[in-house]
């Protein structure tokens, strides 16, 4: 237990790092703070708070596929929603001092914060304790019709990066905050977090990553 309670904290820390991390390359954002910031934008509350409201969508569309242990599912993911809002923005002041100033550099911290958002999700997941919406909308589709992790992964990102896109022209009559940055995490971290997954499986054979 304590090893998936370590496992789970800095899955939750690394995938917060990795997503301010791109953000603040000036080339985009992360997929999962997308809508966030163009409502940010708009209303000007915290992105933390938005995300959240991202993680919270994706929890009911979880429900929708698969309505069994509702309230256990809603007492264990919510919270660290809430929770991971709150870090998103702390990550955020904390990585504030990344502003990179040629456009080659900016596409490598693009990339770093694309492997770090790949990474956390593979941690979370690989815990076994307690993830996000998003994977775990991804993990009940899994387990009702299968599919692989990276591939819907990847499907979830671009579904919230065309909804960014369609909120921003609504809102502002152009695109805000997706750049190339955000089509390579979007592109990228599911697949980063498949070969994380399968790292974790060959180092802790005797953990199953998902059941």
């Amino acid at each position: 237990m304590f090893f998936r309670f370590v496992m789970f904290v800095l899955g939750l820390l690394i995938l917060a790092s990795g997503i301010s991390t791109v953000t603040h390359a000036g080339l985009g954002t992360g997929t999962i703070s997308s809508a966030a910031i163009v409502l940010s934008q708009r209303t000007g509350l915290t992105i933390g708070l938005f995300v959240f409201a991202t993680n919270a969508f994706f929890f009911f569309l979880q429900i929708l596929v698969d309505r069994r242990d509702f309230w256990i599912k809603a007492l264990k993911q919510l919270p660290v929603c809430a929770l991971f809002g709150m870090i998103f923005d702390l990550a955020m002041w904390a990585t504030s001092f990344l502003d990179p100033t040629s456009y080659a550099m900016r596409l490598v911290q693009v990339a770093a914060g694309t492997v770090l958002t790949g990474l956390g999700i593979s941690c979370m997941v690989y815990a076994r304790l307690c993830i996000l919406p998003p994977e775990g909308f991804v993990l009940t589709v899994m387990h009702r019709w299968g599919g692989s992790f990276g591939t819907l992964r990847m499907g979830v990102d671009i579904f919230i990066v065309s909804a960014a896109a369609i909120l921003s022209l609504l809102f502002f009559g152009t695109i805000v905050g997706l750049r190339e940055g955000t089509l390579v995490t979007a592109l990228g971290s599911g697949r980063c977090a498949n070969v994380f997954l399968k790292l974790w499986g060959r180092l802790f054979p005797k953990h199953r990553a998902i059941d």
